[in-house]
């Protein structure tokens, strides 16, 4: 993969954000805190540019605490370690947000992120009702699984472009399309190419690599991955004004114990929840 021509024009482009390689140690660390020493997981986060201010500012800001946060460890020690993973991957989100990266100029960057957000709240009602996974943990991870569409954005907006036409004009599936305009790379192999780049950890990487193909891993957090995904693809449909359905799988349906009354009402309920979640994220976001 790192040797195809896509891969090669996206490394060319100079366009993706840097992220230091610590980023990904630390939170390969963070996911197993009990197998390293606290110090040695701060002494990485510290390595990402802004992490530390950002940080401290929305604690000392939203926090009624008996004293201030001056450091990261202060910060670190006072959250422990699941929530400083999931603050370090939503502020790395945040710098990829669509708001300043996108460049195509026909895909609506925008609408494609409301399906993010779509798919990161069916996620989490999903891991709720199932028990699978941590709820908050794949609402992040939801935010995330399509990096590689943000990486085409950012990057080769005229292909992106292109993509978005062939499957709203010609009615094709996301996937083919992304066949055909980047000779056989998809925006997963996109997406796994630059969590391995960033050295992110095997979980994100499985949920970035197989949204689409769940069978392909044995995780729960890639199939509720996968069903978020499929119904906040129909709400994205109904934002574009086209006719079409995501099929979801039956298998996958049987295999997280879920009745097709819950999706349904996963369904009707979304365009109102990811209004209410888009409100909350562009005030909290600004601290960063």
């Amino acid at each position: 993969m790192k040797n195809h021509s896509v891969i090669d024009m996206i490394s060319r482009s100079k366009c993706i954000p840097q992220i230091p390689k610590a980023f990904g140690e630390a939170l390969n660390m963070l996911l197993e805190p009990c197998e390293y020493i606290i110090d040695e997981c701060i002494e990485r986060l510290s390595d990402i540019p802004n992490l530390e201010p950002a940080l401290i500012k929305v604690l000392n800001y939203k926090s009624k605490l008996s004293r201030e946060i001056l450091t990261l460890k202060d910060a670190v020690l006072y959250l422990g370690a699941v929530n400083v993973r999931l603050i370090a991957i939503a502020f790395i989100t945040n710098i990829l947000l669509p708001k300043s990266c996108g460049r195509a100029k026909i895909f609506n960057h925008r609408t494609y992120w409301k399906h993010c957000i779509g798919t990161s709240i069916t996620c989490s009602m999903i891991a709720e009702e199932t028990g699978l996974c941590d709820k908050e943990k794949i609402f992040i991870y939801g935010l995330i699984h399509d990096i590689g569409v943000t990486v085409l954005d950012i990057c080769l907006p005229d292909c992106l472009d292109t993509i978005f036409t062939m499957q709203t004009e010609r009615g094709l599936h996301q996937i083919v399309a992304e066949k055909i305009v980047l000779n056989g790379v998809t925006h997963e192999d996109i997406g796994l190419w630059l969590c391995e780049e960033w050295g992110l950890p095997d979980e994100i990487k499985e949920v970035v690599a197989y949204h689409h193909a769940p069978l392909k891993s044995s995780r729960n957090e890639v199939k509720i991955m996968y069903m978020g995904d499929a119904v906040s693809t129909d709400y994205y449909e109904k934002l574009l004004g086209t006719e079409r359905s995501f099929v979801y799988s039956d298998k996958i349906l049987e295999y997280l114990n879920l009745s097709r009354e819950f999706i349904g009402e996963l369904s009707r309920n979304l365009p109102e929840e990811v209004e209410k979640v888009i409100r909350i994220m562009e005030y909290d976001l600004d601290a960063f």
